[in-house]
């Protein structure tokens, strides 16, 4: 039978009234608090029995502080002769647990506790969560910068989606957080006017494990949508950064041991926040993914490799679903094929390249980008939008410019598609089109020599539609 447990505890930093009956509930289980920590809360076993805490706050009070003030040591010892022994603390937050039947509380004045637990809330709580909603903030508009550019793109890729939902949910996590309190505040100031009595708090301790687990959740399924070498990095990354928030609070618990004062360790522990993430990401990036990039781990492999005027060349074999034998006759068979692309719960998107060898140029090539759509009412979105990006004008917005691009919708009869459109310069027809399909959306830019003739488009319709 095991003597220690550790909870993820949770808890809201003002929920004092769900922080007295989760420990009572605990201690009715034969659990009592030893200890709170950054990698949670630490209970040793004893005989079940009915025990009372007591949650309290001392504004005075530091994470970084070496040992208790004298101020906290008297607190302390004020209440243990009113029968409540310390259970422990962290930084403002004090609990205490007592024995007797009907103990007297150690608040007795609603108004002077309110006033203790604003102060501390404004001391650390509070901060830390508004900046931890300035990061978030910042990050959603990163996605969102992402998406307005490449909207299509970022729908395919199930990081960008794992991403956006995260920071989605810790931001409704700190709002709910923020947003809680002082709504409990105004309450509680006029439950106090109106009453005289303290109005007992409430956390949101379930839904936040729940934004947890679903985060975990999410981020397995997100590893086994990718192949096993990006999901490697994904992992190592995270571990990373596990290790990282461990060796800083390390950091600073190892200064509070060497009874280093609670500013030099606050300027200390900010200094190292702000230089370790950039210097582990730079090693990490630098020698280890910059080694992992040389050794072609991220690389396909190739069907075989040649030599070209001094060079080495690598020919690929990936199955595509249109070939240049599908297009023209030909007996080449040289051809090197690619597939590129990602793909998310929303669609897929893939380039595919069908290149000659180097030393056999003369042969035409084949490069194209395929989209399906798996959810239909994103059909006409991704449609307007490659429609959109179709024509490559790299921001020229005049159409009298003489290499100005623009898309003009063909008949679709003859691809056997719902919709269809070329490009045009001028009164030239350039050889690159967009085909619409009933869930997939084609856009194609096959090389000049190659003439689509009826039984080309005919092939592309029965192989897309």
């Amino acid at each position: 039978m095991r003597k220690t447990k550790r909870v993820i505890a949770q808890f809201t930093f003002y929920d004092r009234t769900g922080i007295q009956k989760f420990l009572e509930r605990q201690a009715e289980k034969g659990w009592m608090l030893e200890k709170i920590s950054s990698y949670g809360w630490k209970f040793r076993r004893m005989e079940p029995e009915k025990i009372h805490y007591a949650v309290t706050y001392f504004p005075e009070a530091s994470m970084f502080d070496p040992e208790p003030t004298e101020n906290q040591k008297s607190f302390w010892d004020l209440c243990e002769h009113t029968g409540w022994k310390l259970a422990s603390h962290n930084a403002q937050m004090q609990i205490f647990y007592n024995e007797r039947e009907n103990p007297v509380p150690i608040e007795t004045d609603p108004q002077t506790e309110l006033e203790t637990i604003e102060k501390s809330a404004n001391k650390s709580y509070l901060v830390s969560y508004w900046l931890l909603t300035a990061c978030t903030v910042l990050q959603i508009a990163l996605g969102i910068w992402q998406f307005a550019t490449d909207p299509v793109g970022y729908l395919s890729r199930s990081s960008s989606l794992f991403s956006a939902l995260c920071w989605s949910m810790l931001l409704a996590m700190c709002l709910m957080e923020i947003i809680g309190y002082f709504s409990w505040r105004k309450r509680a100031r006029k439950a106090i006017e109106e009453t005289g009595e303290f109005t007992a708090t409430k956390g949101f301790r379930n839904i936040q494990l729940a934004f947890l687990w679903i985060i975990l959740a999410i981020f397995a399924a997100f590893l086994f949508s990718i192949e096993r070498r990006f999901a490697a990095v994904a992992v190592i990354s995270s571990l990373v950064v596990g290790i990282m928030a461990s060796a800083i609070w390390g950091f600073s618990a190892l200064l509070k041991k060497l009874k280093v004062s609670a500013k030099a360790n606050r300027i200390a522990t900010i200094i190292i926040i702000a230089v370790l993430p950039f210097a582990v990401t730079g090693i990490l990036f630098i020698k280890i993914l910059g080694g992992v990039f040389e050794s072609g781990w991220f690389d396909k492999e190739a069907a075989y490799t040649y030599e070209y005027k001094g060079m080495e060349w690598k020919v690929y074999d990936d199955e595509l679903p249109l070939m240049v034998e599908d297009l023209i006759e030909t007996d080449y068979k040289g051809y090197s094929t690619s597939w590129y692309g990602d793909e998310s719960i929303l669609l897929s998107k893939h380039d595919a390249y069908q290149r000659p060898r180097m030393d056999d140029l003369k042969e035409p090539y084949l490069q194209y980008t395929l989209v399906k759509v798996k959810i239909p009412f994103l059909y006409s979105f991704v449609h307007n939008q490659m429609l959109r990006d179709f024509p490559h004008n790299y921001g020229v917005t005049y159409e009298d410019y003489e290499f100005y691009e623009r898309a003009v919708e063909i008949d679709p009869t003859e691809w056997g598609a719902d919709y269809a459109y070329q490009i045009y310069m001028g009164d030239y027809a350039e050889n690159e089109f967009l085909l619409c399909y009933n869930d997939c959306i084609l856009e194609l830019r096959p090389d000049f020599e190659i003439e689509l003739t009826e039984q080309a488009k005919k092939n592309i319709g029965n192989i897309f539609g």
